[in-house]
């Protein structure tokens, strides 16, 4: 059972970490387990509330897309989609299994902090994202399906390491994670819902982390604009070596 405190303060988490580079999986469990409680369902469902902020902050962007019937562009986002759907489905039980793991969560952290600030090296090559490109986000991408390694952090910084501007690559990994979240929260669903939570607890949650969402993709595109994205790599790296730390004491 999840009280209005912890899914007040585990909506503020998933609101912050969903959109900077840092793993909201990987931090939720990691709370989680402080609550003495997992609930892998009830973490979706919180995915789901941070895609509504995407589409109000992209809504321009996306209308675009469908009115130009920029069929090329919705081509490139369904070729990165596939590779998270098929290794999400062949891979279930073991990533189910991996949020059990503090070994694997700090391994996990630690990796995508090291990808995260390799960026640091990386240069503008081209503007507009290619096939190649579009098949190699989504593979990066499916790292991103376990624990401690993040999903903006692995397609922003696979766009960066092709040399992709940094406007187009944040675009795309934003817009990528609507129909890839949007999936994930719809398997979930009944799962949401056969959970013993209050719909009002519910409710709140959405609302909180909607609104941390807003404000937290908002400070994200400054900071790439700044170029300091591969700062939060850092950070990766010292919570994983914490949880390793944590794993063997």
């Amino acid at each position: 059972m999840v009280s209005l405190i912890q899914a007040i303060i585990l909506s503020i988490i998933q609101g912050i970490t969903e959109w900077f580079p840092v793993s909201s999986s990987g931090h939720l469990v990691l709370m989680q387990h402080f609550f003495g409680f997992q609930n892998l369902a009830f973490d979706v469902f919180l995915h789901f509330a941070s895609i509504l902020a995407v589409l109000i902050i992209f809504w321009k962007d996306i209308i675009e897309i469908l009115k130009q019937k920029n069929w090329k562009y919705i081509g490139l986002i369904i070729l990165a989609i596939i590779p998270v759907f098929l290794f999400g489905v062949l891979l279930r039980d073991y990533i189910v299994a991996s949020f059990n793991s503090f070994l694997f969560l700090g391994l996990f952290f630690i990796f995508s902090g090291i990808v995260i600030f390799s960026t640091k090296f990386s240069r503008v090559k081209k503007s507009n994202i290619g096939i190649v490109d579009s098949l190699f986000v989504g593979m990066m991408q499916v790292f991103a399906l376990f624990p401690g390694i993040s999903r903006s952090g692995m397609t922003i910084s696979a766009g960066l390491f092709a040399g992709l501007k940094k406007q187009e690559v944040v675009k795309f990994s934003f817009l990528l994670a609507i129909p890839v979240i949007l999936g994930a929260s719809l398997a979930e669903a009944p799962q949401i819902f056969s959970q013993e939570i209050s719909y009002w607890i519910l409710f709140a949650s959405f609302i909180v982390t909607f609104l941390v969402s807003l404000a937290t993709i908002k400070v994200l595109l400054k900071i790439i604009k700044s170029d300091n994205f591969w700062m939060f790599g850092v950070y990766d790296v010292l919570v994983g070596a914490g949880v390793l730390i944590f794993n063997f004491i």
